[in-house]
């Protein structure tokens, strides 16, 4: 049975990735600008510094899906140059990641609006799952790509695709397990949320890091 999945895989029309990056960075872009045309600009010169500091929920919550999407930006841009077709299973996949991240902008402003009042966990809740299914989706991508016959650049490539799916399977958990404490320590929570969204940022620079110096080294 296993053979026949392959074989009707292997079937499948390949396409070219650039549809798929191309689209990919537009709503990227689109949903980054959202995230800051959702600040608010206080026009009051009197009490300026104090309607600044009275938008502390919402540079939180720029900062944090800021982050984020940069950091699935890069993971993409990963997924783009270890393989070189995509197929339409793999181009739903992207658009089921796409549609969490055009989500955030909304998520994001419900979390700011919500985070020092009765409703924080609810709001936290919400961000979170919609945070947990984006990096979800990011792995499910991932694996995929490393699964199906043709899309993989070389076996190097497929190895690197596995291992990235396995590294961060651990961010998808931690999310998840964020989400659950929302219900009772919302700003727990969200730090965890801010902490791992960070990481998830830096992680693939620091990854260069050490690949530029393990190949001096050799």
């Amino acid at each position: 049975m296993s053979a026949d999945n392959d074989a009707a895989r292997q079937a499948l029309p390949l396409l070219p990735t650039t549809r798929l990056e191309a689209f990919s960075d537009g709503v990227f872009a689109i949903a980054i600008t959202l995230l800051v045309l959702e600040l608010h600009v206080p026009t009051d010169p009197v009490g300026l510094l104090h309607e600044l500091a009275a938008g502390w929920a919402s540079y939180l919550g720029y900062f944090i899906s800021f982050a984020f999407i940069g950091g699935v930006w890069m993971a993409h841009s990963t997924l783009s140059r270890f393989i070189k077709a995509s197929d339409a299973p793999l181009m739903g996949l992207n658009l089921l990641l796409l549609l969490f991240v055009s989500f955030l902008p909304f998520t994001t402003s419900l979390l700011a609006n919500h985070l020092d009042d009765s409703a924080a966990h609810i709001a936290v809740i919400i961000f979170g799952i919609n945070l947990t299914l984006a990096s979800l989706m990011v792995n499910v991508m991932f694996g995929y790509a490393a699964r199906t016959p043709g899309l993989a650049t070389d076996d190097a490539a497929d190895d690197e695709l596995r291992a990235f799916e396995r590294n961060r399977l651990v961010a998808v958990i931690i999310q998840a397990v964020a989400t659950l404490f929302g219900l009772l320590l919302p700003f727990v929570a969200v730090l965890i949320y801010l902490v791992l969204s960070v990481l998830i940022l830096v992680d693939p620079l620091v990854r260069a890091q050490r690949a530029k110096a393990r190949s001096k080294a050799a």
